[in-house]
């Protein structure tokens, strides 16, 4: 029997993707597996995670990391954020022009025989995943303050990562599959034939949960329209969000598609905007 393996998101996390495999019994031209995004960052071994799954042929989507770098490598290093030069030593610069050069070219969906894949979620009120903003797609949580996948109905199961604070999502024409490996918990997937979750417990905790308050104590407004000299930077992530959905921060020339973002999820606008 041929069979299907959808993966959560890896994040670095090596080891385990390598255990999950073996776990599966994969059988090299007979078995498919799927993933979904966010190989790199936050884990021991991105490198080595990227190789397996070129190795393997794992079809997978882009996610938000994979999209934050590739924008990061068309920007001039003088307009990095402090956070991405940290992230950038992790690697030699031809190792991430190799993973830069491969994820590119990663879809933002798969539409697979069992499920639809992709990396965060879809947008509610659209049809069509070609009308869904890109930005949505990689990085949508909560929209008007409720998980999407509450308000949005699908011809077959939704396959989606990125949500690792919510965790594993099993509920029916959804399913959730990051279940935070990188924060020390586990690596989780799915096989349709067999109607079985496979898990890997993670190893050990490879980096801290962050407090986004916090974080966002010391992260300059990079949107348009909130970056003069007399602006009070906002001090915590629930202001950021705040201002964003009143339009306190908001780019000077706005699209409606835009708007409607940042007013149902100030959570996209504010990650999209370098916070």
């Amino acid at each position: 029997m041929k069979r299907t393996l959808y993966i959560g998101d890896v994040h670095g996390c090596a080891d385990e993707l390598s255990e999950m495999i073996d776990k599966f019994g994969f059988v090299r031209g007979n078995d498919t597996i799927f993933q979904t995004g966010d190989i790199i960052n936050k884990g021991p071994d991105m490198l080595r995670a990227m190789r397996i799954v070129e190795e393997i042929g794992i079809l997978t989507v882009r996610g938000n990391h994979e999209e934050h770098l590739i924008r990061m490598m068309d920007t001039p290093k003088s307009q990095w954020t402090e956070k991405q030069k940290k992230r950038f030593k992790a690697l030699t610069l031809d190792e991430w022009v190799y993973i830069r050069d491969t994820v590119k070219n990663w879809p933002l969906w798969r539409d697979t025989p069992h499920a639809l894949l992709v990396h965060a979620g879809l947008e509610p009120g659209k049809t069509r995943l070609e009308d869904m903003s890109p930005e949505v797609l990689l990085s949508i949580r909560n929209w008007n303050d409720k998980p999407w996948y509450e308000q949005v109905s699908w011809n077959k199961t939704v396959v989606f990562g990125h949500w690792a604070k919510k965790g594993f999502v099993n509920i029916p024409g959804f399913i959730g599959l990051d279940s935070g490996c990188c924060y020390g918990k586990a690596l989780t997937a799915w096989c349709p034939e067999e109607d079985k979750f496979y898990t890997v417990e993670a190893l050990r905790e490879y980096t801290p949960v962050k407090d986004k308050a916090k974080e966002s104590e010391a992260a300059p407004c990079k949107v348009l329209g909130d970056n003069t000299p007399d602006s009070v930077p906002p001090k915590t992530f629930d202001e950021i969000k705040e201002r964003i959905a009143n339009g306190d921060i908001a780019r000077k020339e706005e699209t409606s598609e835009e708007k409607n973002i940042r007013k149902a999820s100030p959570s996209i606008s504010a990650e999209w905007a370098g916070y």
